[in-house]
């Protein structure tokens, strides 16, 4: 068995403490073979300077030469060519929906939101772990619901507000009735039930509200004479 396949690679660091400089010498030259920034290549041949003059490493170095060992794992390295090649067109629409949502709701997965949104069509494919604990936590399958679940109110349809409408769509539809429409006006932001978004023209009025799923009933359609 190869040196990569002995060793099982993860974000977990050892205790320094028991590994040791023979250890830590195989590894680095192990790795120094394979290692593809230069970045690491440069931290590889600053750690292995450290050992020939007898120093000790940090639990952080060994923890940060385990991430690189990571990257660089053969299996690791295919998985992720295997992740780009499955991650599709529906996927990459999928994970622009959940970074619009919690771009709206800072801070959490705040550096990969801003790689999705400006870079996701061009040169960036968010990780299998990045995609996943984005866009498969509960809050954002939620969102994904109300963004691509049928709309309760078609186009055409002719609604009212709720009692829990917000103040401006009340002061907006005066007549208490309003008419769809479109449907996913702007991107969900709330991760609420029924949360999808509605453009309204209140009746008799010419200003258009934009309005929640959740905040609209049906109205009875008026009887033809």
């Amino acid at each position: 068995m190869s040196y990569w396949g002995q060793r099982n690679y993860s974000y977990e660091k050892p205790a320094q403490s028991t590994v040791s400089a023979d250890e830590l010498k195989a590894r680095l030259a192990a790795v120094q073979k394979v290692a593809q920034r230069d970045w690491d290549k440069g931290f590889i041949e600053s750690l292995s300077e450290q050992l020939a003059k007898g120093r000790t490493l940090s639990e952080k170095q060994v923890e940060t030469l385990g991430k690189i060992e990571y990257r660089n794992n053969p299996d690791v390295i295919d998985a992720r060519a295997s992740w780009q090649t499955a991650f599709t067109d529906e996927m990459r629409e999928i994970a622009k929906v959940c970074a619009r949502y919690y771009e709206a709701n800072p801070p959490y997965f705040g550096d990969l939101v801003e790689k999705i949104l400006t870079r996701i069509d061009t040169d960036f494919t968010p990780t299998e772990k990045q995609y996943k604990a984005m866009c498969e936590n509960k809050y954002a399958l939620k969102v994904r619901a109300a963004t691509y679940d049928a709309p309760a109110f078609p186009v055409g349809t002719l609604v009212g507000l709720r009692t829990s409408a917000p103040w401006k769509a009340k002061q907006a539809c005066t007549m208490m009735a309003a008419l769809v429409l479109s449907v996913g006006a702007r991107p969900v932001t709330s991760g609420a039930k029924g949360a999808k978004t509605y453009e309204i023209l209140p009746v008799g009025g010419a200003t258009k509200v934009q309005v929640e799923e959740r905040h609209l009933k049906k109205m009875r359609q008026p009887k033809k004479k």
